[in-house]
């Protein structure tokens, strides 16, 4: 936890300037992005109406955050569930051109970015532009009739260059059809089967050898519970996608660890500006944080020449704004998390880290602290399980905080709005997505830009502590 503090304290990095965009690069791949028989249509992928990238996380075996499943968020994906043809290509185009912009997936690191395509799509030639070290192509099974020896050989071609293939199992049908060989994941949406069918066809596809020999690795999608989930642990899969890893319901305050309600009075003093002496005074009360504090300073990556030995002269070195984001932080450290707490705790930092970095871009204030505050403590009553107002009423926080988290008019508000749209868990219409990017006067490739390199960061800062 202490790496990860270190990291996230070591000041706000300054939002970039020019947050990269995608328009361009689909203006230039235009004629030929939506496959090999493209060319006659004169669909621009980028102009998709109400199309919005959103992420879904999976979790391992280990009931860790392994990668995140990207679709788009539009009226056309029920539609296109299914079908193939142009107008399917021009969905997996949109896709494909949004997660192909520089910052989108690449920075991912370890973890894994599962894309759904159909077979018609495979020919695209943004997939190669994709990160092959941590993407997982699953090719959709389609109503429409397939050159299986073409996609057999193309398949074989991206493997080659270090993606990862698997393939989508919808139900019965698709169940019964053969898998194609050599596949490394195979997708299932758990929901279509009933306990018995889901137990005999995860053992029938265990059965199946790659030609390293190994079994292809068993994905269980739109998991609903947490009973859902130990069942699919219990059947052979190895990750596990749906509405059980961000249920609300089955969130609750973590056991052991710092008292998180401690936390608000010492914001409140550094708030109000008083005394380093007081403050040290206050934190002899609270053995853990102290241990944590002095811990962090005298880390070998500080560098510090004499150990600290005195809280007073830590707050003095840390600073009164380094430590108030230090102590915001530790609201979300859980002691020995479980996934539940790993994806609250990855949730609020990245919601956070968005705002920060959208801070000036279009009506959004410029205000980036103030931003990232707001993204961090709007899931802070989830976290220790008390109401929100009442939090509130036990932190002094700066009024435009104070009041967007209210959800009092105005243009932090609207950027927080945005953020939690943004989620995958937000069950938000694209219409709504339209209108809060339209409210922030803000396009939706500088959105996606900035949400990437959040969760990213977010990632990559909470993996520090595993």
């Amino acid at each position: 936890m202490l790496r990860f503090l270190r990291h996230l304290v070591g000041g706000s990095a300054k939002p970039s300037d020019d947050l990269p965009t995608v328009r361009e690069q689909a203006s230039r791949n235009s004629r030929d992005i939506a496959g090999p028989n493209a060319a006659a249509s004169p669909i621009d992928p980028d102009d998709t109406p109400n199309s919005f990238v959103r992420r879904d996380a999976v979790l391992d075996h280990s009931e860790k955050i392994a990668g995140y499943e990207f679709s788009l968020l539009t009226t056309l994906r029920d539609r296109l569930h299914r079908r193939g043809g142009m107008a399917r290509r021009t969905y997996d185009a949109a896709l494909l051109t949004r997660l192909a912009a520089p910052g989108a997936t690449s920075l991912l690191g370890h973890r894994l970015a599962f894309v759904n395509l159909s077979a018609e799509s495979l020919d695209n030639r943004l997939i190669d532009q994709l990160p092959p070290q941590n993407t997982v192509l699953i090719l959709e099974t389609t109503e429409q009739a397939i050159d299986s020896e073409h996609i057999a050989a193309r398949l074989a071609e991206l493997k080659q260059k270090g993606f990862a293939c698997g393939l989508r199992v919808h139900d019965a049908a698709d169940a019964a059809r053969p898998a194609m060989d050599g596949l490394d994941f195979i997708q299932i949406d758990v929901t279509a089967f009933d306990g018995i069918d889901l137990k005999s066809l995860t053992a029938e596809f265990k059965k199946k050898k790659t030609a390293a020999a190994l079994s292809p690795r068993l994905v269980a999608r739109d998991v609903q519970s947490h009973d859902d989930f130990q069942f699919c642990d219990k059947c052979g899969f190895e990750f596990f996608q749906g509405p059980f890893i961000n249920s609300r319901e089955s969130l609750r305050p973590a056991g052991g660890g710092i008292n998180r309600i401690v936390v608000l009075p010492i914001l409140n003093m550094v708030r109000s500006d008083q005394s380093f002496a007081l403050i040290a005074d206050r934190l002899k009360n609270e053995p853990t944080l102290t241990y944590k504090l002095l811990r962090y300073l005298n880390s070998p990556a500080m560098g510090l020449q004499q150990p600290i030995d005195s809280l007073t002269q830590a707050l003095v070195l840390i600073g009164r704004e380094k430590f108030y984001r230090w102590l915001s932080l530790l609201l979300f450290d859980f002691a020995n998390p479980t996934y539940h707490e790993r994806a609250l705790a990855e949730r609020a930092l990245a919601r956070g880290r968005t705002l920060e970095l959208l801070a000036g871009k279009g009506r959004i204030p410029k205000a980036p602290d103030h931003l990232f505050l707001i993204g961090l403590f709007s899931l802070l009553d989830v976290a220790l399980g008390l109401p929100l107002q009442e939090l509130l009423e036990k932190a002094t926080l700066p009024d435009a905080v104070r009041e967007a988290l209210l959800g009092k008019p105005g243009a932090h508000a609207d950027a927080l709005a945005l953020a939690i749209l943004g989620e995958a868990d937000a069950a938000a219409l694209p219409e709504q997505m339209a209108q809060a990017l339209a409210r922030c006067e803000l396009a939706d490739a500088a959105y996606t830009a900035a949400a990437a390199e959040a969760l990213v960061w977010a990632s990559q800062a909470l993996g520090d502590t595993e």
